[in-house]
């Protein structure tokens, strides 16, 4: 029989705890758990769910387990600051200066075990933290220790903090070719030395295996090796990172494509070879270079898809202001489609176009776009038929001109007319005569747009 989520989380923590030869009490496992799943459950929470923390769970390793229970449970951007419980532990710790948090400059010696954490993430008092996924990640690490290092040994707090830390995403390596987890090699000894930790060489370097198969694991969507099960995981992402798209039906052309936008931009700066980690041999070279084959065909990919979304998007977002302004998606795409009803959309209206020599039906771009995602969203459709009838109609190198043009809309310095005018007239003429089908209000003017205006 299936235990539910808080209950859950009491055995990996009753049963990791025993692992270690440590008893705790039912109304500390309880309290424990309670926090975690508050902390964790947050309505924006889309991605880093407690979902996501269960796929680490691995009955032979109680360092991963506990480490995994603790290392998204600060997540500042998107729960748009900390749980009453979460402030209450870190608030002694660090402050908000502006847009960034500051270390507080004084730690009391019965703070020993939360100078540790700080010397793993080579913080120190004062110190500015201006990286937001630091931040995330640091604050995680306190409250773990906060909550649970008085119960374990310092060994094993360490071991812990070490795979939350090598949770800090996408870092390059040093001038001389280092990885952010050689540094850490050498790091360690002075930090075991300076709080009297017992780990032989073996142990430390076993210890940061275990955090870069942590960290491997932590990202392991960009290692997909189907792109719409990775677009998933983007899908997912996108409400957590833009609070408006939470809202079904609501949100507005302009904020929609803002939100893709940014997403695109983010893939735009990431370089592959910095998603996975590899340390001392782990992951073995061939799995390794395969991950990182992965991850850059999951970025081309996406981005290739996110760019066609942007466009449509953007030739909607032109016909808004054009008409009258922006306005909800919805009100020009219609309604998200909810099963066993029907709903008046946008793409029922399009006109059927023949292939044209540069489309590949067989290609995982026209899949993508055809069928769509693995799963559904609450605020989006899976499948993007704007967005295919876009790919269909326009040749690629037209698409870029396109894109180009849309980076002068979004600057100010093209109207939404006269970037409606750079566009293939029948694309545009076929938008908005079906804009003007799904938008009475704009019927007329919509119309112009399409050829069929006074």
């Amino acid at each position: 029989m299936q235990v539910g989520t808080v209950q859950k989380l009491i055995n990996i923590f009753n049963q990791s705890f025993r692992e270690l030869g440590v008893v705790v009490s039912l109304e500390k496992l309880e309290d424990l758990s309670v926090t975690v799943h508050r902390a964790m459950t947050a309505q924006a929470r889309q991605f880093h769910t407690l979902e996501h923390v269960f796929t680490f769970v691995d009955v032979n390793d109680p360092i991963r387990n506990l480490a995994a229970l603790y290392h998204d449970i600060v997540y500042f951007q998107v729960d748009m600051g900390f749980s009453p419980a979460v402030w209450e532990m870190i608030s002694p710790y660090v402050h908000q200066d502006n847009a960034t948090f500051v270390v507080a400059e004084h730690l009391s010696p019965d703070d020993r075990q939360v100078a540790l954490i700080m010397d793993v993430f080579n913080l120190l008092p004062g110190h500015r933290l201006s990286s937001l996924a630091a931040l995330n990640e640091f604050l995680s690490a306190l409250v773990m220790c906060k909550q649970i290092g008085g119960l374990v040994h310092d060994k094993d707090l360490l071991r812990m903090a070490l795979c939350i830390e090598a949770t800090i995403p996408f870092r390059p390596f040093t001038a001389d070719g280092k990885s952010h987890f050689d540094v850490m090699e050498e790091r360690l000894p002075a930090i075991c030395e300076r709080f009297g930790i017992e780990l032989s060489k073996e142990e430390q370097i076993a210890s940061i295996k275990t955090a870069v198969l942590f960290a491997n694991k932590d990202i392991e969507n960009f290692g997909e090796s189907d792109p719409s099960r990775f677009l998933d995981n983007t899908w997912n992402l996108l409400p957590e990172t833009n609070a408006a798209l939470r809202m079904p039906d609501v949100y507005s052309i302009s904020t929609y494509r803002q939100a893709l936008s940014k997403m695109d931009a983010f893939f735009e700066s990431l370089d592959p070879k910095t998603v996975f980690n590899q340390y001392r041999g782990l992951p073995p070279d061939d799995e390794y270079q395969q991950l990182t084959r992965y991850a850059y065909n999951n970025i081309r990919i996406a981005r290739e898809f996110l760019r066609i979304k942007i466009l449509g998007t953007t030739i909607l977002e032109a016909l808004a202001k054009a008409t009258g302004g922006d306005a909800p998606l919805s009100l020009f795409l219609g309604d998200l489609p909810r099963e066993g009803t029907s709903i008046k959309r946008l793409e029922y209206f399009l006109p059927e176009v023949d292939y044209a020599p540069w489309v590949d039906q067989h290609s995982v771009i026209y899949r993508l776009l055809e069928t769509g995602r693995t799963t559904n969203v609450d605020f989006d459709m899976k499948n993007s038929p704007l967005s295919l009838f876009i790919y269909r109609t326009m040749a690629p190198e037209k698409i870029e001109q396109a894109m180009e043009r849309a980076k002068e809309f979004y600057a100010g310095r093209l109207s939404a007319h006269d970037f409606l005018m750079t566009i293939d007239p029948f694309v545009v003429q076929s938008i908005a005569r079906a804009s003007s089908i799904m938008v009475y209000t704009r019927r007329q003017a919509l119309l112009k747009y399409a050829g069929e205006g006074a």
